[in-house]
């Protein structure tokens, strides 16, 4: 009876040396399979990537090793698809006859296929090659921007511009005066009228501005006087020491706020859109002394430093810097456009103007260009804002195959990583020195 057993024991003890003998002798093939992966002969790559392909056909199934770890394997490159609007102007003019064949697209140097392009022209699909862009009318989000002190017939007509316009209800409209931000609805924008859209918006602008200016212009009403009182022989000292005091009010009164811009960035950062930040600024003037009058003040002792220290420079903050500024606008997408609205000093001839508002210009010239934004100064300031809207109505969108980045979670982190990759890229027309616009969408 326990013969049996004995038989079966000793059955069970050779199995477990032969299973024993084969995994000793696996390593050897396996070896030679990451060989081929390698690619150490044409037929050992061919096999192997026939390998890798059936693979990955399987979406269950691992990635081939080969795949990750050996350089020796040719793979497909990892590709993203990116969007692009841009604009092209020859000589002022919008060019609507670019096709695929006109444009290159490069980053870092190394060329990238564009799939697609669709024309855009009057918030209506024109033209559309190659792959199928989705949904090509961009929303529009137009900010208006108003820095003035005394309400002009001409701002009225920008008003009037701004409303006259075609808009689709996703379009998002915002008019900032010195006092507040008001936003026009899509409900608005698609129930309302554009004369009573115009009317709304004059009502506002005209009360916010009279409301705001009352106080600049009690101050200048004040330096004015303060002139007209040294013009006519008053105590220097003391006169020019009240001009000082105001004339500090007024700078206090001036100085560069970025928060409304700020604001708009941060809040519409995430919209792919089309996004315009106008700015509207109202020229400014400073009375000062006639020519005659400055030359007894300078030839003064008592008062020539603080009288050359008063007229001789117009006073401005020096210490604004825009950078961080520009970067919210960049990351945001938003470009920042001026209208420098150049309606003239109230006429006096017995006083002296001049022009006071140079250092705010400057300001928000370097915010445009730096954003790909217009810089206009006109005394008619809605022919500026019609050339920005018709801008927003017509463009391209075209699409690039770009590299997929394989970044770690330390580089994720690094916001400068994107912002690097997006800067990179650039895009041309061949043959051709067309005016371009373009950012990534």
């Amino acid at each position: 009876m326990k013969q049996p057993k004995f038989f079966l024991t000793l059955i069970l003890a050779l199995m477990l040396v032969f299973l024993v003998d084969f995994s000793l002798t696996a390593p050897t093939s396996q070896h030679s399979v990451l060989r081929l992966a390698q690619g150490n002969s044409g037929r050992s790559t061919a096999a192997a990537a026939r390998s890798d392909l059936a693979l990955s056909s399987n979406p269950n199934s691992p990635p081939a090793i080969s795949a990750l770890h050996f350089k020796g394997q040719d793979q497909p490159e990892k590709v993203s698809s990116g969007f692009f609007y841009l604009q092209a102007y020859d000589q002022g003019k919008f060019v609507e006859s670019l096709t695929l064949t006109d444009l290159v697209a490069a980053l870092e140097g190394q060329p990238l296929n564009i799939t697609g392009l669709t024309l855009v022209k009057g918030l209506k699909v024109k033209r559309a090659e190659g792959q199928e862009i989705p949904s090509p009318i961009l929303p529009r989000v137009i900010i208006l921007e108003f820095k003035a002190y005394d309400f002009h017939q001409r701002m009225g007509e920008v008003v009037e511009n701004l409303f006259r316009r075609p808009y689709n209800p996703s379009d998002v409209i915002s008019l900032i005066t010195p006092v507040n931000i008001y936003s026009f609805s899509s409900d608005d924008l698609r129930n309302k009228t554009p004369d009573e859209l115009i009317k709304a918006g004059l009502t506002i602008l005209k009360r916010d501005v009279s409301v705001a200016g009352r106080t600049e212009n009690e101050i200048i009403d004040e330096l004015t006087r303060l002139i007209l009182d040294l013009q006519q022989g008053s105590a220097a000292k003391e006169t020019l020491t009240q001009y000082q005091q105001n004339l500090e009010s007024l700078k206090n009164l001036r100085k560069f706020s970025p928060e409304k811009i700020t604001l708009a960035a941060t809040r519409f950062g995430e919209m792919k859109a089309i996004k315009k930040y106008i700015m509207i600024y109202q020229q400014e003037f400073l009375p000062i002394p006639n020519d005659q009058v400055m030359d007894q003040l300078l030839a003064n002792q008592s008062v020539m430093f603080q009288a050359s220290e008063l007229f001789r420079s117009i006073p401005s903050d020096v210490s604004v810097v825009v950078d961080s500024v520009v970067e919210d606008l960049k990351q945001a997408g938003m470009s920042v456009n001026l209208i420098y609205f150049k309606a003239g000093p109230k006429r006096r001839p017995d006083i002296k103007m001049r022009e006071l508002s140079v250092d705010m210009f400057d300001i928000y010239m370097k915010l445009a260009s730096a954003t790909g934004g217009l810089v206009e100064a006109s005394a008619s300031p809605a022919a500026q804002l019609r050339k920005i809207l018709e801008q927003t109505e017509n463009y391209y969108l075209i699409s690039c195959q770009l590299p997929a980045l394989e970044l770690s979670a330390d580089q994720l982190e690094q916001s400068e990583v994107g912002g690097k990759a997006e800067q990179d890229i650039k895009i041309y027309v061949k043959n051709k020195s067309y005016e371009l616009s373009y950012h990534r969408l």
